[in-house]
């Protein structure tokens, strides 16, 4: 008993990289962010390809999230047919694919349209994968839930930085795109066999979802919720906050969200020994606060203290959602990709609300004021945490 203790207790980067098996699975994430950043950094070169507007771009990405949306229960039962590796693996090539649809978009609908393809697809790929870190984390018995999305940071970090500066220079999105996926595909194939063949949890008809499981469960979801629209906020709208509030010169627009990434990998790689030692719910108000400071840092429209808040924010985000999932996936009289899919379900519902909501605050003012309600949105959900404690 000791040992387990110790075992889930020890560094996420230790435990990771002393196991090909788990190496193999967490660094998916990096692939899935490399992918992800490919795409949000080109947003700015989209809207002035396209010409169109904030409010516009939030209204397709609205249908980025109501793809995400409608596919949820599909994915789930999907699962149970493909098995979480297999679904994780074919999720993670068709997630790559759909960029092209949405870098050859000839106009805002299409654009539209292509987005929730897009999204439909994430949602396949993104729950297989978390239900894929819920499964190994059982199977093994050690933490490596916060850790594997450290890999989704690191990522982030290479493609921002990387990509947001061959972005802003080259203008090439689908060549970009193309030596990514060429690279990633390879990777994806090395490591495959370490866990395709993992199933799962088998569904059930004798376990049903009651009062009691469904209670704690829409409380993760609320807070699941609040935390997409800002941490969707932070990957779609960081580039223009940059560009049209701070006044950024472009090459350097893809800075916040690398400063972002920073923050969550360094958090992450810590966060699963911090939530053994903490616990998960006092760990999340933690986080929140935080947070919370970090978008105070942003609102002062100083370059240099807006790029410090970014990594204050992804300090405190690089723990909540990972959590999140965490706590879902381990719900008495719940199966874990159960309580997976309702968190998608319920997140995604936050980021069909918060692109379109703040493209439309953008709209009627600036992004400085959306990037307000964002910081009440936090506030929010560091009131839910603490109520939770104090029960």
């Amino acid at each position: 008993m000791a040992k387990r203790e110790r075992e889930k207790s020890e560094s996420a980067i230790k435990t990771i990289f002393s196991n090909r098996h788990f190496f193999a699975v967490a660094s998916i994430y990096a692939g899935f962010s490399l992918i992800f950043s490919s795409w949000i950094i080109y947003i700015p070169f989209l809207a002035e390809k396209l010409s169109i507007t904030e409010g516009q771009i939030g209204g397709s990405l609205f249908f980025a999230a109501l793809g995400s949306l409608i596919m949820v229960p599909v994915s789930n039962k999907l699962i149970d047919y493909l098995g979480v590796g297999r679904q994780t693996f074919i999720g993670f090539i068709l997630y790559g694919l759909s960029l092209y649809g949405i870098f050859y978009a000839p106009n805002h609908t299409m654009l539209s349209f292509f987005l929730f393809v897009y999204g439909m697809i994430s949602s396949f790929f993104v729950i297989a994968l978390n239900s894929l870190i819920a499964a190994v984390e059982k199977e093994s018995g050690k933490y490596i839930m916060i850790g594997s999305h450290g890999f989704w940071s690191i990522g982030g970090i290479v493609g921002a930085l990387i990509g947001g500066y061959l972005a802003g220079r080259f203008k090439m999105p689908l060549v970009h795109t193309t030596v990514l996926l060429i690279l990633l595909f390879t990777f994806v194939f090395i490591f495959k066999n370490e866990y395709y063949h993992i199933k799962g949890e088998v569904k059930t008809k004798s376990n049903p979802l009651s009062i009691k499981s469904v209670k704690p469960l829409m409380v993760i979801a609320l807070i699941g919720m609040i935390m997409m629209i800002s941490e969707g906020a932070i990957a779609d709208w960081s580039g223009l906050y940059l560009q049209k509030i701070v006044l950024i010169e472009p090459k350097y627009l893809g800075f916040g969200y690398a400063f972002f990434s920073l923050g969550m990998t360094i958090g992450r790689f810590s966060g699963d020994k911090l939530s053994h030692k903490f616990g998960s719910w006092k760990l999340l108000s933690y986080a929140f606060a935080i947070s919370l400071i970090g978008f105070l840092l942003i609102l002062t429209k100083i370059s240099i203290i807006v790029f410090s808040g970014f990594f204050v924010v992804g300090l405190g985000f690089s723990v909540i959602v990972p959590e999140v999932y965490r706590l879902a996936s381990n719900i008495d009289g719940v199966r874990a990709t159960d309580g997976i899919s309702i968190i998608a379900a319920t997140s995604n519902i936050g980021v069909l609300i918060g692109p379109a909501l703040l493209g439309f605050i953008a709209e009627l003012t600036n992004l400085f004021y959306s990037f307000i309600v964002l910081s009440f949105a936090v506030m929010l959900a560091l009131f839910v945490s603490i109520l939770k404690i104090k029960k």
